[in-house]
């Protein structure tokens, strides 16, 4: 069965790019955390999909890019295993890995 996201990316739908550094977090805390996930990182990390957690579940998240010219309406597609939230555990983590990402290039 072949991912709806996909569908929306050979329809020309582009999605935002998440950076390295996010899947390399990613792992860090699953295991840290004891929580499995049933894809490989690799495959999130080649599209881009997001993975928030807790003890009950998670859910995978994708966000396309602005749909307008401002940069305030987009489309988010999630998919839940178990899990409640809505991926602010992801938030976070986003905002940690662009972070780092900039102490790397040196910009912070």
């Amino acid at each position: 069965m072949i991912p709806f996201y996909v569908y929306l990316k050979i329809s020309g739908v582009e999605f935002l790019e998440t950076p390295y550094t996010y899947y390399k977090n990613l792992e860090q805390r699953l295991t840290k955390d004891k929580i499995q996930i049933d894809r490989e990182i690799s495959q999130l990390s080649k599209h881009n999909i997001l993975v928030d957690f807790d003890n009950h579940g998670h859910l995978y998240q994708i966000f396309t890019r602005p749909i307008q010219d401002r940069p305030t309406v987009f489309l988010e597609l999630i998919e839940r295993h178990q899990f409640g939230g809505f991926g602010a555990g992801n938030i976070k983590a986003l905002f940690e890995s662009i972070e780092e990402e900039q102490k790397q290039r040196g910009n912070v």
